[in-house]
């Protein structure tokens, strides 16, 4: 773009935030020096209404919460840093937010077309709540217009867990007095002077049942089931993740949580332990292999964005047919090295002839003996049928190194072999396989690896210790995807029926699921190709 097209957009766009107020401006000509915050008053502990409460008093002429804090030391000098926030629950404010950000990342834009320095075009964008209301804010922004790859987000602690907080090497909490602004500045320091790094973001596409299928919300009035904007009952839910998501029994736990929740942080997690206590020592627990018919890893050649999505529009319900090869014009990577040895994995198939339409090919398919004793499934292999070893509690698809309330490295912790078998084909074939599952075990997880790390726990007790004892927790998994989970048809919900009730967690959201037939996984590509920029703190 030549400069004179530059000049005029930089015109265009000083002239609609003039019409709007100059505090707009003044943000948009300092993106370097500016930190945009949305503060969610309600999550977790009382400290999103402590901030807002704080903020009051700073009320600039255009009625924005504005703080100038430039004699807080930043390095060995003194910069007037401003910092912007904007209450969530409030709609006139959170929009006011939406539209401030859009119009700084229009000037972002700007300023990366006239090749200025990263930190001119990056706005430092926090999210002040806890883990599920980080990536809901970010879809909004996207819904809004806004050009999130001008964003760099920020996780300010206010929830219950705060997983991502403390997996990006900030705290799981802030520390914070009410009318102590020595405090709110020590806080927006850590974030102003950050770096940043890049974060894995999925997507899940849930299908229920067409007529019976529901995702039941357990609130303080009761089991609702979740609806679109036009008060129907959703039998498809799509939706981004970015730290996990799991089935079973720590879903359940959840689930019974979430209509006792508190706004103390410290209270909601002795509620969190009793909930666990009842589940563990009155209700059966129900394994996996009760609803979870098989487990599928498709070979997508990295799963770059040439091959057929599971969300793609016109092709909503692939058919999987392993018997034939991919189309000849994409590269042939060795599959064990692309799902293994990720650090040998670029994504460099950007440019390649992309097909009409590619055939998803299974690679690792995972099943109950149940299931494989029923269906008399023969091993092949191009269709590679692995069986789930015990009677796992739970399932669990994560992202970030925390999970359940801080509790580090579940996968690392865990023993160097899967917890799964090959038990039909020739010796050499298991030792094959046997072999491959052993290298991925070893795998180290990581947030910005684009790979999934899939573990079960054996029962309720095991995933209560894991926050002491650590090691409980058994392999399945790791890699891209994407993935399919097939469920048992189960019966029309009953109420007095506990037994085939189906849990599902999704970064701290809980949810019945009725009659589900399908979840499937993979990255989300509309996000800088599966990707998010965050602030890391010390990791």
């Amino acid at each position: 773009m030549n400069t004179i097209d530059i000049n005029t957009q930089i015109n265009e766009l000083n002239v609609k935030i003039e019409e709007i107020d100059l505090t707009t401006k003044y943000i948009s000509e300092n993106i370097e020096k500016s930190l945009i915050i949305f503060c969610n008053p309600i999550s977790g502990n009382q400290d999103g209404k402590i901030i807002l409460n704080m903020m009051n008093n700073y009320i600039s002429k255009e009625n924005y919460r504005l703080i100038d804090y430039q004699y807080l030391q930043t390095g060995k000098t003194y910069e007037p840093i401003k910092a912007i926030f904007f209450e969530l629950i409030n709609k006139e404010d959170k929009e006011k937010g939406e539209k401030l950000l859009k119009y700084v990342t229009e000037r972002c834009k700007i300023n990366k077309e006239k090749n200025m320095e990263e930190k001119f075009w990056k706005v430092k964008t926090l999210i002040a709540g806890g883990d599920g209301t980080v990536l809901s804010m970010v879809d909004g922004f996207v819904k809004y217009g806004i050009d999130i790859g001008f964003c760099i987000f920020g996780h300010v602690p206010l929830g219950t867990g705060n997983d991502l907080s403390n997996s990006l090497g900030f705290s799981d909490h802030i520390n914070l007095r009410e009318g102590n602004m020595k405090d709110l500045y020590l806080i927006l320091k850590k974030y102003y002077e950050a770096q940043f790094g890049q974060v894995d973001v999925w997507k899940i596409d849930l299908q229920l049942d067409t007529e019976e299928g529901e995702i039941l919300v357990n609130t303080k009035n009761g089991k609702q089931p979740l609806k679109d904007e036009n008060g129907n009952i959703i039998r498809r839910y799509m939706r981004s993740f970015i730290n996990y998501i799991s089935l079973g029994y720590d879903a359940r736990v959840g689930y019974n949580f979430d209509a006792k929740r508190s706004n103390s942080r410290n209270m909601n997690k002795c509620i969190y332990c009793l909930e666990g206590l009842k589940k563990l020592c009155c209700r059966k627990t129900v394994s996996v292999k009760g609803f979870l018919e098989s487990f599928t890893v498709f070979d997508s050649i990295e799963n770059s964005i040439n091959q057929e999505s599971f969300f793609s529009e016109d092709n909503k319900n692939i058919e999987v047919n392993d018997n034939k090869d991919l189309v000849n014009n994409i590269p042939n990577i060795n599959t064990q090295e692309n799902n293994i040895n990720n650090e040998n994995i670029q994504n460099n198939n950007d440019n390649n002839i992309i097909p009409d339409k590619l055939e998803q090919k299974i690679k690792y398919k995972f099943i109950s003996s149940e299931t494989l004793n029923k269906d008399k499934e023969v091993i092949t292999d191009k269709n590679q049928c692995l069986v789930l070893k015990g009677k796992p509690c739970s399932i669990i698809f994560q992202n970030i190194v925390n999970y359940m309330s801080g509790v580090k490295d579940i996968w690392g912790n865990g023993k160097d072999h899967l917890s799964v078998k090959v038990n039909q084909g020739t010796p050499e074939y298991k030792k094959k396989y046997t072999n491959k599952l052993l290298t991925m075990a070893k795998c180290q997880q990581k947030f910005d690896d684009k790979m999934l790390e899939v573990f079960t726990f054996d029962n309720g007790l095991e995933t209560g210790l894991e926050n002491v004892f650590k090691g409980f927790a058994k392999k399945i998994y790791h890699g891209r995807g994407p993935m399919e989970v097939k469920f048992l048809e189960t019966p029309k919900y009953e109420k007095d029926d506990k037994t085939h009730r189906i849990y599902f967690n999704l970064d701290g959201e809980y949810f019945h699921l009725v009659k589900p037939v399908l979840l499937r996984i993979e990255l989300n590509r509309e996000y800088s190709n599966g990707q998010l920029p965050f602030l890391i703190g010390n990791i």
